[in-house]
């Protein structure tokens, strides 16, 4: 059985294309794992360093996001994949870095990503998280990208 490791934002774009997977030939056979990690960001003021998330919010943003995924899963899987399915949700300062450890700990076979298709100037200096995997993923990577809106 393979091991997929669906990487999702939680915002609704993303999700509506990874909705797009449903009956979708790659996740035959597999252990579908839903995976998000939030970015610790660290802000510096005049009087001292604030840290956000914090760690007294991560219990409440952790069950909320494994609600959001596991709407999608209901969207995407069968109920035999539904049943084996797995559900992460980390923090992290470096979330690319984080789940590429992932992907090695859950010797994943193929990790599933939505872009957002940021074109032009914005594309230029985004650090697309796609792109990362592309580069570094220990494992074969399936990109879903927006459809060119006429």
């Amino acid at each position: 059985m393979k091991n997929i490791v669906i990487c999702a934002s939680l915002n609704d774009h993303s999700l509506d294309l990874l909705k797009l997977l449903k009956g979708n030939d790659l996740l035959k056979d597999a252990k579908l794992h839903f995976v998000h990690c939030f970015e610790i960001q660290i802000y510096t003021s005049d009087f001292s360093p604030y840290v956000f998330p914090t760690e007294e919010k991560y219990p409440e943003i952790e069950t909320s996001s494994k609600a959001i995924l596991g709407n999608l899963a209901k969207e995407i899987c069968t109920e035999e994949q539904l049943k084996n399915a797995d559900f992460q949700c980390f923090f992290s300062h470096s979330p690319k870095e984080r789940v590429r450890e992932y992907l090695k700990e859950s010797n994943a076979d193929l990790v599933v990503v939505a872009t957002r298709g940021k074109h032009g100037i914005e594309g230029l200096f985004s650090s697309s998280f796609a792109e990362h995997l592309l580069k570094y993923s220990p494992c074969d990577i399936h990109i879903m990208r927006p459809k060119d809106e006429e």
